[in-house]
């Protein structure tokens, strides 16, 4: 009796340790490429990696080639000259802390340096996004930086260009903001987006 069970316990391991060992089914074997290509899709661009070995905070890059971003240093300013980048954008007023040094730097090293002071909901209008718009337009989005102390006030602007002066639904438009990094003047954007 005991041979028995031992003969069909080993036929039972056999036929499942069998079973395991085949090929996957031709469904299986389809579903793993799309699988690849969205572990491929998830890693972060070339701009977003170099961003973070920079350091560079709130990193975003929610259009091709336009990183967005909150303050930076002079050495992430450096490294991201280094990396391409010809053109920086600086959305907050010189006296804010870490800020006022950028123009006379970008000047030494021949590379465009802008300021748009946003003061926060108040500096959000269309003067103001229209300003971003032609900067933008001039440089095509690419190999440009924008950013301000925490890329709250690019995803605002960013959001109502979007808006705007490109046709976006409000849906649309807040979360292109949200991928540049619109935090805080959400409640503001939105209001502005249902004002005609």
């Amino acid at each position: 009796m005991r041979s028995y069970i031992r003969s069909s316990t080993l036929a039972a391991f056999l036929l499942l340790t069998g079973a395991c060992s085949k090929s996957a089914p031709p469904e299986a074997q389809e579903a793993a490429p799309a699988t690849t290509q969205a572990a491929t899709a998830a890693l972060p661009s070339p701009v977003l990696q170099n961003a973070s070995a920079l350091g560079i905070p709130n990193a975003h890059e929610p259009l091709p080639g336009l990183l967005t971003a909150g303050q930076i240093d002079q050495a992430q300013f450096d490294g991201l000259a280094q990396a391409g980048f010809t053109t920086f954008v600086s959305l907050r007023l010189p006296d804010e802390e870490g800020a006022g040094w950028e123009e006379a730097y970008a000047k030494e090293r021949g590379l465009s340096f802008t300021r748009l002071p946003i003061a926060g909901a108040d500096g959000l209008t269309r003067d103001n996004v229209e300003a971003l718009d032609h900067i933008l337009r001039a440089t095509g989005a690419s190999h440009t930086v924008v950013y301000c102390g925490s890329a709250n006030r690019v995803g605002a602007l960013l959001a109502l260009r979007a808006a705007w002066l490109g046709g976006s639904t409000a849906p649309d438009a807040l979360a292109l903001g949200r991928a540049a990094g619109l935090t805080r003047l959400e409640a503001d954007v939105a209001r502005l987006l249902e004002t005609p």
